[in-house]
């Protein structure tokens, strides 16, 4: 075809569809929306499945941790300084290694005295996360893990903020609690850590050895100190693979068998684990990705059969047009490049919109999931989103020519005129109608269905009590830089900053304790006395009127005494999970058990209420260590009076008319870390809602317009039946014999196929959907309901006609 004669039917396709606006507004707005939502998910997709990621040789690089071998379990995931120390020293599988971990401090020379979060990396950190810079140099390479440095990087937000992005910062002091750096060089604007560290959350960069919590002369963490952010990261040599690197690594580490046996003589071995680094940063969000994608895809082919019923109507409509055109000599392969031009115009359109609305749709995404799922940064309309916009358009406008051609009766066209145009178009056969509406109803039924058990799961997690309220609440750490003090001194300075705290105005109570409620977890274990251990257990250190004001009911025992707070006396709570756990059907008042200190024995005082953190409830099911907040720092808890408001100036204000040393280490509104905790969860819960219902409109429209379609086309026969005296019952009963096989056979197997799934694949779903047994009966008769009264409003407005208006307009 000619450019010229492409031109010409391009302008007359736009003529063609500006004379049916409505037709062509409902093409467009649906498929628009729908590939909206298909391009974001795609982009998601892309960037967890198929985007290169910004770090050095991805192929081979891999993440190590440790598994902690019990004689009862297993702990991954969860590892100890040497052990990465001297994986690190000793490795011989790799071409760039770095050992990493996280941490949080106070910056005593910054306004306000914030707490920013850290990264303490190895030498090859920065070339393998491939980090720029935007002003300096990197830190100096060191000869050993160990050696000291007084150097830093800061991030380009910290950079903005504190220093107006100020050239000169170079050389400037970065002043920490216990140490003091010197800043050597400013991050790029748009470098991130890894998700898998801190959430991608870094201020500060140092070397690995400035992490005072191993690198200290006077108490270095030892081996059964774990932690879960400490990692190694490292690129494979050639040739090497996950397996041969576990073995060797796991070797070296029997080498030193004796040294970690005698500190750390619970654990039976230490496995480490070598995780590809892509599936380390995933870490189970992919299964998320594909889950979403094939949600899309269903709710693009719900909006697919919609605008096929369109384009049935309009082959109705377009038939006598047609005809003109075969009269006037048009050939059949020209009347079908007609309808193909105009069904490409159509997509052009629809897919450019969905493009637009997609580019917002993903600033959108990555407002509400930054900090919460990984490499959202990546996302945008890349390569991979704009191919399937390609695609899309090329399929679906084949796909809705064809329809339309098939409809058209070509050898007909030319006797159309003579005849008034009658029989130019085909009519649908009985058994393409059951297709269709089976199709709708079944994709429709499978993504609400889905769409429920996310509702169920965000639910379920929403309405479970927390175990702590959080309205009009705070939670505070502060501190006094001063190793001399005793301990009864500072259980004096905590009573004299809790007097002063509470002549804040709108202070209601002052409690003692730091809350669990935020993002992070601690965890523990215990054993009893006869030695066995018991699981990783989250804890928390609180005083003894936390349970008073934070609402956490204690059913059974005491909270601590003021002994124990002293540090006179060794006492722990427990929730009710705990107990169950470890003594089912029985009480563990008074049973005591060896903790931190192997040499004081620790008497459980209490058992409380479950705390329900939602991140975490799946694994540890409510299980809660409380242990007593002797006053090395002062957490406070703080109630405020409802419509008052605390800020950091007026909680140090107050504090250091106690001692003008004080520092703020932690300041947390309880409501705004609750949000947090609970966030994702709120965006599913609406976009759950979203879903259905658009579903749900999708389909019954769809429904709607091939019943309406075919009904018109038999018009003329229910007319004819009607003027002989036919029942409304009767032509109900038939009318719903051709439509209610298909609909419930598409709504059986939309049932069987998602509890099939769901069952099947229970484990890797179970972090976002739950199967409610009575959720899914209310679902399902709404879904009968809607699908219903999709099904006989039609019915009712051909029935209720009078028989000759039936055989007039036919």
């Amino acid at each position: 075809m000619s450019v010229q004669r492409l031109t010409k039917q391009i302008k007359h396709a736009s003529s063609s569809l500006l004379q049916a606006p409505g037709f062509t507004s409902a093409i467009v707005l649906t498929l628009s929306l729908t590939l909206a939502c298909f391009f974001v998910v795609m982009s998601l997709f892309s960037s967890y499945f198929i985007k290169p990621l910004n770090v050095d040789d991805e192929a081979r690089l891999v993440v190590v941790e440790q598994d902690n071998v019990y004689s009862d379990k297993n702990s991954p995931g969860y590892q100890s300084f040497q052990s990465i120390i001297h994986w690190y020293n000793n490795h011989d599988n790799f071409d760039k290694v770095a050992a990493i971990n996280i941490g949080e401090d106070v910056i005593m020379n910054l306004p306000g005295q914030p707490k920013l979060n850290m990264t303490f990396a190895s030498d090859d950190y920065y070339d393998i996360t491939n980090m720029p810079l935007a002003l300096g140099s990197y830190l100096t390479p060191q000869q050993r893990l160990d050696d000291k440095s007084t150097e830093v990087l800061i991030s380009y937000q910290i950079w903005q903020t504190y220093y107006n992005g100020d050239k000169n910062v170079l050389g400037k002091t970065i002043e920490l609690v216990n140490a003091q750096y010197k800043i050597v060089g400013v991050v790029g604007k748009e470098y991130a850590n890894p998700f898998m560290f801190n959430r991608s959350k870094s201020d500060l960069w140092f070397h690995f050895s400035s992490d005072l919590r191993f690198y200290n002369e006077d108490r270095p963490s030892p081996w059964w100190n774990l932690f879960g952010s400490l990692k190694l990261i490292g690129t494979l040599k050639e040739g090497e693979t996950n397996e041969s690197t576990k073995a060797f690594l796991h070797a070296r580490l029997l080498e030193i068998k004796s040294e970690w046996k005698a500190v750390f003589d619970e654990v039976d071995d230490i496995v480490p684990i070598v995780t590809n680094f892509r599936e380390k940063e995933l870490n189970g969000n992919d299964t998320l990705a594909i889950f979403m994608l094939v949600g899309v895809v269903s709710l693009v082919l719900i909006a697919l059969l919609n605008v096929s019923n369109l384009f049935i109507s309009r082959a109705v409509v377009k038939h006598k047009q047609l005809a003109l055109q075969a009269v006037l000599g048009a050939k059949r392969r020209v009347i079908f490049t007609s309808i193909l031009v105009e069904s490409s115009l159509l997509m052009v359109i629809s897919a450019l919109l969905g493009l637009f609305f997609a580019a917002w749709g993903i600033k959108l995404f990555k407002f509400l999931s930054a900090g919460h799922l990984p490499l959202v940064n990546a996302i945008n309309l890349d390569l991979t989103v704009v191919s399937s916009a390609i695609i899309c358009c090329v399929v679906f406008a084949w796909l809705f020519a064809f329809i339309t051609s098939r409809l058209i009766n070509f050898g007909q066209l030319r006797t159309q005129i003579q005849s008034s145009g009658k029989g130019g178009v085909s009519q649908i056969k009985g058994s393409t109608v059951k297709l269709l509406i089976a199709l709708q109803l079944f994709l429709a039924t499978a993504l609400v269905i889905g769409a429920t058990m996310a509702l169920n799961k965000t639910l379920e997690t929403l309405l479970r009590p927390l175990g702590s309220e959080v309205e009009n609440r705070y939670s505070t750490m502060l501190f006094i830089n001063d190793q001399e003090r005793t301990l009864e001194q500072k259980y004096n300075d905590l009573e004299k900053i809790r007097n002063a705290v509470a002549n804040i105005d709108g202070v209601v109570k002052v409690g003692h304790g730091d809350s669990p409620v935020n993002d992070g977890l601690r965890s523990s274990t215990v054993k009893d006395m006869s030695g066995k251990e018991t699981v990783f257990i989250p804890q928390a250190w609180v005083g003894r009127d936390y349970f008073d004001i934070t609402g956490l009911k204690i059913i059974e025992g005491r909270t601590f005494s003021e002994a124990a707070i002293r540090g006179e006396k060794h006492e722990f709570l427990v929730t009710k999970a705990v107990n169950d756990l470890l003594k089912p059907g029985g009480s563990l008042i008074g049973e005591k058990f060896l903790s931190f200190d192997p040499d004081n024995p620790v008497e459980v005082v209490g058992i409380t209420e479950n705390f329900n953190h939602p991140k975490f409830f799946d694994k540890h099911q409510g299980r809660h260590f409380w242990w007593a907040a002797q006053p090395y720092a002062f957490g406070l808890i703080i109630q405020m009076e409802q419509g008052k408001t605390l800020n950091r100036e007026q909680l140090l204000q107050a504090a250091r008319t106690v001692d003008s040393r004080i520092g703020l280490w932690k300041f947390d509104v309880l409501e705004d870390e609750y949000a947090k905790m609970v966030h994702m969860e709120r965006i599913t819960l609406s976009l759950s809602i979203v879903l259905a219902l658009f579903t749900l409109v999708l389909a019954g429209i769809g429904i709607y317009g091939v019943l309406s379609y075919n009904l018109g086309l038999r018009r003329y026969e229910y007319g004819m039946r009607m003027a002989l005296g036919a029942k409304r019952k009767r032509l109900y009963q038939q009318l719903l014999s051709d439509t209610l096989l298909p609909l419930a056979f598409a709504f059986i197997a939309a049932i069987g196929v998602m509890i099939g799934g769901y069952m099947m694949f229970k484990t890797q779903l179970a972090n976002w959907l739950l199967l409610n047994w009575l959720w899914l009966s209310i679902t399902a008769i709404s879904i009968v309901m809607f699908a219903l009264f999709a099904t006989l409003f039609p019915m009712s407005k051909l029935i209720n006609a009078k028989p000759m208006a039936a055989l007039r307009d036919n």
